[in-house]
């Protein structure tokens, strides 16, 4: 055998340790055990949950093939920094992550899905080391136990849209950044990370600069050492966005697109989202970012979902809503609790990454997948609500009562312990029960073995709803050997614009 390999692999195990100091038999038990449930549950049927392929897979399975095969996008453009796909733009991050899984498993769609699923369990992993970072073990097993059970998290491992891999870039840059206060040549590796963010989905575009800045401002103000590294990191950052740069650029400025051996800079043939869709353009900014924030607000406040229900079932929303809103605000008044009474200085950066998340849901109008990033730092705020102590409400210890004089004030203290005790318990009981529901329902009438019969199914989430109009117009209406067109954004009545053409002429 190989000692060197044998070496290495001791030295990694090592590190995970490092990273994941599990504690007691129990502790590990706990984590091993949640682990596994969250893996299950994120990988199985894969290729059958959810039903039917969105455009967006599509889009990002074929342009990976295409640059295994040819080393050119659909549209012709070597190794690109971003897609054309149907004018207005894709990321390209997530079809390059694609490339390995499709050059082993062919071109099909659960190659597609597969990179998400398997971040979606680093995830897992990455979350523990946070929770580990910032309190303590009890708080990080929390932190897994609620990225495990979330409804959003389940349902975005489980399809490839691009955009759904910003959250897990983040997450991984958040825990290289708290390993770097200890250890600063971190510090660069999360500013690399964070520079791929970028990307990984538009919205990173503002979240990114903001959060960047913050980090800075944390740094500055906790008066960090190892200066070096995180100018270094800064540089590191800078040369990693400099092709997204020179792409906003080139698109935004009409400006030829540029074509390198290895690298490619494509010019839209369409009009960028970030002129059509952004506040930046707008004729009205004031207006467009008052009912963007009221949009925003719907979403995470009132209703806990949108219409787009790939990555939030109406019936259980992003985490349990209404009841999982009540624990993560608890929780997140818990946090800023601590950090304004200096017990927990690294809440600071829970604080930044919100508060960027934020003001990153203004400029363009928000849905579900625009806010991902946003779920995260909430769902740890959730965990902190189920594991944090509350100040001035410590269990009393035990002794003579006959030498307390102030029995009444104890017995009070002692009951208030004792209820919020019971609601902690309470909220991971309807957070467990809440889970199983969410699975049931998700895996019963969205599962591969009910086929399309089943009423929920007629209208799948990946096949809109015109869609059965369109097939039955051109069963009734069109030749085996006729050729039918599709043209874009073209509706007709109530059905898909769809002409025809015979092959003859």
């Amino acid at each position: 055998m190989d000692t060197s390999l044998v070496t290495r692999a001791t030295q990694l195990g090592d590190r995970l340790r490092q990273w994941l100091p599990l504690g007691k038999p129990a502790e590990r038990a706990a984590f091993w055990v949640l682990v596994l449930v969250g893996a299950a549950v994120r990988l199985v049927w894969l290729g059958d949950v959810p039903l039917g392929l969105h455009q967006d897979e599509a889009s990002s399975g074929y342009e990976a093939w295409a640059l295994l095969e040819y080393g050119v996008s659909k549209h012709g453009y070597p190794w690109p920094v971003h897609f054309i796909a149907w004018g207005s733009g894709q990321n390209a991050l997530y079809a390059y992550l694609c490339m390995p899984f499709i050059k082993l498993l062919g071109l099909n769609l659960l190659a597609i899905r597969l990179p998400q699923a398997l971040l979606g369990v680093a995830t897992l992993f990455a979350t523990y080391a946070v929770g580990r970072q910032l309190v303590d073990r009890r708080f990080a097993l929390c932190a897994l136990f609620v990225l495990v059970v979330s409804p959003w998290h389940i349902m975005l491992s489980r399809w490839g849209y691009e955009s759904n891999i910003l959250p897990v870039f983040v997450l991984f840059a958040f825990a290289l950044l708290l390993r770097g206060l200890e250890r600063p040549r971190y510090v660069v590796a999360a500013f690399a990370v964070l520079a791929l963010a970028l990307y990984a989905y538009g919205t990173a575009y503002v979240f990114v600069p903001l959060f960047v800045l913050g980090i800075l401002g944390y740094g500055w103000r906790r008066h960090l050492a190892h200066i070096r590294h995180w100018i270094l990191g800064l540089a590191v950052m800078a040369v990693v966005a400099l092709p997204m740069g020179v792409f906003l650029m080139v698109n935004l400025f009409d400006l030829p697109g540029i074509e390198l051996p290895l690298l490619s800079i494509p010019r839209y043939t369409g009009e960028t989202r970030l002129v059509t869709e952004s506040v930046f353009f707008a004729e009205h900014p004031l207006s467009v970012l008052l009912y963007n924030a009221k949009v925003a607000f719907r979403i995470l406040v009132v209703d806990g979902h949108t219409s787009f229900i790939p990555n939030a079932l109406p019936e259980f929303g992003y985490f349990y809503h209404p009841v999982g809103l009540y624990i993560t605000l608890a929780g997140a008044g818990l946090m800023m609790w601590d950090l304004a009474s200096g017990r927990r200085p690294r809440n600071t950066l829970v604080a930044l990454w919100l508060g960027a998340g934020i003001i990153t849901a203004m400029p363009t109008e928000p849905h579900l997948n625009r806010l991902n990033v946003l779920f995260l730092p909430l769902l740890l705020c959730a965990a902190y609500g189920l594991s944090g102590s509350i100040p001035h409400l410590a269990r009393p210890a035990g002794g003579d009562r006959r030498a307390n004089a102030n029995n009444a004030a104890r017995g009070s203290v002692l009951w208030a312990w004792w209820t919020v005790n019971i609601l902690r318990v309470a909220a991971l009981a309807y957070l467990a029960i809440s889970f199983a529901a969410f699975t049931r329902h998700y895996f019963g009438e969205y599962g591969p073995r009910v086929g399309f019969q089943h009423p929920r199914l007629l209208q799948p989430a990946f096949i809109h709803p015109s869609y059965g109009q369109a097939l039955a117009h051109v069963v009734e209406n069109v030749e085996i050997d006729d050729v039918i067109h599709v043209p874009r954004h073209e509706h007709v009545g109530g059905s898909v614009g769809v002409k025809r053409q015979s092959e003859d002429g």
